[in-house]
């Protein structure tokens, strides 16, 4: 496996370099800047440029100061849209052709074909409606007050990460002697960790904070990208329940309801996997037009400012800052190609193909 994860590593920084490589000259050429004298040419920019991206002077960029707020809108927001969307699509699929099932098609079509302003505009309306037009103001004065910090918004990344690498070694070192890791323990970890790590450094109120004032915006992406894992799953889960192993697991008096979650499901679980590893780039482009079509109209009742990637790329971009909306772009391709890379060691650890492969070769 190890093989294979380089391979897919190198694949990935070479697609991040010739990204890089087109979005610097592309940027050149349709945001021109007048040529002053003594200035370098584009190639020695270029090169300079590339120069600071490895050093890591990239790290220390402007840009990357909103990165963190729109990383914990996607990372949960994910964290959210997968299970749940996988498990809908579980018990759709397998009772492929009620009405149920086909009520949940329809809609999960429709979220996953929602315009993202709209969407943004009813989750909006609604919570104006239950708060008598006061909730957005108040996650407003939360933001003006100061009550968010971004190093708050960091640690809570950088927990995510902690956790996440626990229980993959755990899962990898489970697996080494054919042993699994139960569901329960997963879920705990997951969901008392974080409180747990917060609590100790005494930042439960500063998460609360955040979590409340981003709430709407991690709602928003959960739901356009719940819709696409349930059509997946639903669409593989129905397609697997007429395999032989189905069958076969029948035939030997195994219950259906172990046979769907713990054999069908499973088979679902890399195909559902695999499209949200192509589908990662779409969501982040439709996370920022849901940040900006949130922070719109700025001065306006509803207007609700988000510090993410979206506001520091249209501001450069009205303003014909290249630098920043190449860093900013960078940024975004760097997080992408983390995130892919990162499902592509879950799927590793999750088909045994690949480890098989791996151990041959």
């Amino acid at each position: 496996m190890t093989k294979y994860l380089a391979g897919r590593l190198l694949a990935g920084l070479m697609t991040l370099f010739i990204f890089v490589t087109i979005l610097f000259f592309m940027a050149e050429w349709l945001m021109p800047k007048r040529q002053e004298p003594g200035e370098p040419s584009a190639w020695e920019q270029y090169v300079d440029y590339l120069g600071g991206i490895v050093s890591g002077e990239f790290l220390q960029s402007g840009a990357l100061a909103a990165l963190p707020w729109t990383l914990l809108i996607f990372a949960i927001a994910i964290g959210i849209a997968f299970p749940l969307g996988h498990w809908l699509g579980k018990v759709a699929g397998w009772r492929d052709g009620g009405a149920g099932a086909a009520g949940l098609t329809i809609a999960s079509v429709g979220l996953f074909t929602i315009f993202p302003p709209l969407l943004v505009f009813f989750l909006v309306v609604l919570v104006s409606a239950m708060t008598d037009n006061q909730g957005i103001g108040t996650l407003r004065a939360l933001f003006n007050e100061g009550a968010l910090s971004v190093d708050t918004v960091w640690s809570m990344l950088w927990t995510f990460v902690l956790l996440g690498l626990v229980l993959g070694v755990a899962a990898l070192l489970l697996d080494r002697y054919s042993k699994t890791m139960p569901r329960w323990v997963w879920v705990v970890v997951l969901v008392a960790g974080p409180l747990l790590i917060w609590a100790a450094q005494g930042m439960l109120g500063d998460v609360g904070a955040i979590l409340r004032y981003l709430a709407l915006p991690i709602i928003a992406v959960a739901v356009l990208a719940l819709g696409e894992v349930v059509l997946v799953s639903k669409s593989t889960i129905a397609e697997a329940s007429h395999e032989d192993f189905v069958f076969t697991a029948k035939a030997k008096g195994v219950p259906e309801r172990q046979i769907r979650d713990h054999h069908v499901a499973r088979y679902a679980l890399l195909p559902t996997l695999s499209k949200l590893m192509v589908s990662v780039p779409f969501i982040l482009v439709g996370l920022m037009i849901i940040e900006i079509s949130f922070s719109w109209p700025k001065d306006g009742a509803f207007g609700m400012f988000i510090p993410g990637m979206s506001s520091t790329l249209f501001t450069s971009l009205e303003n014909r800052d290249t630098t920043t909306v190449v860093e900013g772009l960078i940024a975004v391709g760097v997080v992408v190609l983390i995130v892919r890379l990162f499902l592509d060691v879950l799927h590793a650890a999750l088909d045994p193909r690949i480890r098989v492969g791996s151990r041959a070769q």
